[in-house]
């Protein structure tokens, strides 16, 4: 197998940059994609040169078989779209969110593994050579023992305007499915997946409040239903902790995204990678080389890669789970006010 025949489901702006990443790469060829609004697909179709395109994913399923099917959709649409792609035969890549919640997302490993076949998620920072090199850093045990983490994530007052990801029975959830997400994985990752075992949280919807409307939000304020705010506590199975915040009203001053790791020997950070260690009285930068590219490429390629080569992709299924795992908890434990248990 040299040149993999990849589908698209969904053709929105998120579909359009899986059209235009899988055409960036030699050993991929886009034979249809999939949308429910015909004009849409019909101007991708046109637009990027693929020669089929459908309004029903499950037709494009039947009359073409595919290596790759590449999902671009709400997270209320991926696991049936998942599940009937996996048993066409195809490995799948899916957006994030993988799914609505942890059941969802276990069904959608349960039945890839069922199939033999591969998934992925669109965490595209595990590409990023600062995140590869802060998590070479930890490994080697250069920080010492990790105490505590960090994070905070979000944008300076935008909600994202489509219903899609404002509205829960479409969307899931807000701010923390949709946007810390990304950052959330890439430091789970970076500090090597530790087990998360409890959680406490809450949440707020700020936008709903307020007297006058982001000037970027079209309709009813009272239509949005998941939260602009969360701040999260979780506790692994070493002992230690992470503090997530996630906010999309941040305001104009607000340090939009960062990570900060405190160790033994010192502090480490990302956005931008920082490095410092205390040595005798001295605090010294300490901050590792980050390469200029990525070992792992786009996550397209690395998916393309992980099939021809026969190897797992760099998110695995068991941390795909993880990540979902703690996005659970985090909103269980803002509903029901107090802290939760994390289980297998």
């Amino acid at each position: 197998m040299n040149q993999l025949k990849v589908g698209i489901i969904g053709c929105g702006a998120h579909g359009r940059g899986h059209i235009q990443g899988y055409t960036e790469i030699p050993n991929a060829e886009i034979i249809a994609i999939a949308d429910v609004n015909l004009d849409r697909v019909r101007e991708a179709a046109v637009e990027f040169g693929v020669p089929h395109h459908y309004t029903n994913y499950r037709e494009m399923l039947k009359h073409h078989p595919m290596d790759i099917v590449s999902l671009a959709l709400p997270p209320s649409a991926n696991r049936d779209a998942a599940v009937a792609a996996f048993e066409a035969g195809a490995n799948v890549l899916v957006s994030k969110p993988l799914a609505m919640n942890l059941a969802e997302a276990e069904e959608m490993v349960a039945t890839a593994k069922r199939c033999g076949k591969l998934m992925s998620m669109g965490l595209q920072n595990r590409s990023n050579p600062e995140v590869q090199a802060l998590r070479q850093f930890l490994a080697d045990g250069k920080l010492g023992n990790v105490y505590h983490t960090r994070l905070w994530h979000g944008h300076v007052m935008h909600i994202p305007g489509t219903p899609t990801m404002y509205k829960r029975h479409l969307a899931g959830g807000g701010v923390l499915f949709h946007t810390t997400v990304h950052l959330l994985d890439a430091t789970l990752w970076a500090l090597g997946n530790p087990k998360p075992v409890r959680a406490s949280a809450a949440s707020y919807q700020k936008v709903r409040r307020m007297k006058t409307p982001l000037i970027t939000w079209e309709g009813s304020v009272t239509d949005c239903d998941i939260e602009d705010f969360n701040i999260g506590l979780i506790h692994f199975a070493d002992g230690s902790t992470m503090a997530v915040e996630s906010n999309w009203m941040m305001h104009p001053r607000s340090r939009p995204s960062g990570t900060e790791i405190l160790g033994d020997w010192g502090t480490a950070s990302l956005r931008p990678l920082r490095v410092a260690l205390e040595e005798g009285d001295n605090i010294v930068d300490a901050t590792p080389r980050a390469g200029e590219t990525s070992q792992f490429g786009s996550v397209y390629q690395d998916f393309c890669q992980s099939i021809l080569e026969n190897r797992l992709p760099i998110v695995r299924f068991s941390e795909m789970l993880d990540v979902q795992r703690v996005m659970d908890a985090l909103y269980k434990a803002a509903e029901k006010g107090r802290e939760v248990i994390i289980a297998d």
